[in-house]
């Protein structure tokens, strides 16, 4: 007999409290391949970072290995919100556990525009990475400025009234005051944290590994 091991999250009945974070097994459908792999043991699955158009990603080398741990410069490679929703998300095991999306923009609009495809779909929650460059801002990351990440969350929440997990950005001082900021926005719950910065140096060829 299974243990129950079910919780409640963001108003979400989950049978685990494992959830498989955004970018740990892609957009899940390469597991459906896995034979054995068993979806009953996962309470969640974010899916890979979504943008509103393809994005090809960096260039490789993507990952390195280092004695601190994995770098990565993946660059989002996704193909785009709509190709998700209309031929990923058909190919994964919806009954099985819960789909959440990873919504990522480049201007506020982008964002917004990118919950409301989410929201059409069988996701049941969503992500928010607000640790992307806002180009009409000059490049400043949504997660390092309160009033920025406010605004995103704001715009998110208007277009679903499904859960909003909001990926807090690293890269800050005072992280407690963005966490105040998005959750004063709609935010149902917090991430903590995105990607820590690093760099490791190929000394003979003196120049990044990435």
């Amino acid at each position: 007999m299974r243990p129950d091991l079910s919780v409640e999250f963001a108003g979400l009945r989950l049978r685990t409290p494992v959830v498989l974070l955004s970018g740990c097994v892609g957009f899940g459908d390469e597991y459906t391949r896995v034979e054995g792999f068993d979806w009953n043991d996962i309470g969640a699955v974010i899916l890979k970072g979504t943008t509103l158009k393809p994005r090809l990603g960096n260039p490789p080398h993507r990952l390195a290995e280092t004695p601190m741990g994995l770098l990565n410069a993946i660059g989002l490679q996704n193909p785009g919100a709509r190709a998700v929703v209309e031929e990923i998300l058909p190919r994964l095991p919806l009954e099985a556990t819960h789909f959440w999306a990873n919504v990522n923009g480049s201007t506020i609009e982008e964002y917004a525009e990118v919950t409301a495809i989410f929201d059409d779909s069988p996701v049941s929650a969503m992500e928010i990475n607000i640790s992307c460059p806002n180009v009409k801002a000059g490049g400043v990351h949504f997660g390092t400025d309160a009033k920025m990440a406010h605004a995103v969350v704001a715009a998110a929440r208007a277009r679903t009234s499904k859960p909003l997990i909001v990926k807090l950005s690293p890269n800050v001082t005072r992280i407690a005051e963005i966490a105040e900021a998005v959750l004063e926005a709609g935010a149902d719950a917090l991430s903590a944290i995105n990607t820590m910065p690093g760099m490791a140096v190929d000394i003979e060829a003196r120049r990044p590994v990435l």
